[in-house]
């Protein structure tokens, strides 16, 4: 990765990079009802779910009819099961904040965030929060990150996201013309980008490497600027 002197904003994962959901998403449950392969059931729900707003009669009948699933069986009793953060990810962004604006930008339902939870728990340290369901866009859609980067007057080439899925945070990263920081343990998948790619991604261990990095090549970043709120 280019010296991050030219990064000008950080945006990080949720799910899975600051810490998990303590109990089933309701894209498990579905996954659970369908008869359809996992992953596919999988990639449908998210496809129909992640940029619906709460109450969406349509996206429900659409995700069910994906799904092969009697629109009666959808839970609509579901209740955002709680976040467990990870040991140290509130002091991560907040060391990560010192340095450089920082938003989260989640894949998640509105029927899976808790009103209130991400942006308050990591308050005043987040620039914004950006779930995909009020977004409007979800990773690796190339859109969700060019609206953010947008919104904060950042040009997208000089935006990092932080996440721990290939498919979603590296690609859509790459597929927004930002760049990546992966968290991973296995880094075989770079082998599939192109060439010209993967110098714009950096691997990292664990959050904690990530801000390491991070912080360390911002010796020269734009300090934290006017912050805005979603």
């Amino acid at each position: 990765m280019n010296a991050a002197g030219s990064v000008e904003m950080v945006s990080l994962d949720v799910g899975y990079t600051l810490g998990a959901p303590a109990g089933p998403t309701i894209t498990a449950r579905l996954v659970a009802l369908s008869p359809l392969p996992a992953a596919t059931a999988k990639r449908l729900a998210q496809q129909h779910l992640h940029t619906a707003r709460p109450g969406d009669q349509a996206a429900i009948a659409r995700v069910c009819s994906a799904l092969r699933i009697d629109l009666d069986l959808f839970p609509h009793e579901h209740q955002a099961p709680e976040f467990t953060w990870w040991p140290g990810a509130v002091a991560c962004v907040a060391a990560l904040a010192r340095v450089l604006p920082v938003v989260t930008v989640s894949n998640v339902s509105s029927w899976d965030e808790r009103p209130g939870d991400v942006a308050g728990h990591l308050a005043p340290h987040l620039a914004a929060h950006y779930p995909s369901w009020r977004l409007g866009f979800s990773k690796p859609d190339p859109r969700a990150l060019r609206a953010v980067a947008e919104r904060h007057g950042v040009r997208v080439e000089r935006l990092v996201h932080v996440g721990d899925s290939f498919d979603y945070d590296v690609r859509g990263a790459l597929a927004a013309d930002a760049r990546a920081v992966w968290i991973t343990s296995d880094p075989t998948a770079l082998s599939e980008l192109p060439a010209v790619q993967r110098p714009k991604v950096m691997v990292v261990p664990d959050l904690h490497a990530a801000v390491a990095r991070l912080t360390s090549l911002s010796a020269t970043a734009v300090p934290p600027h006017t912050r805005s709120t979603a």
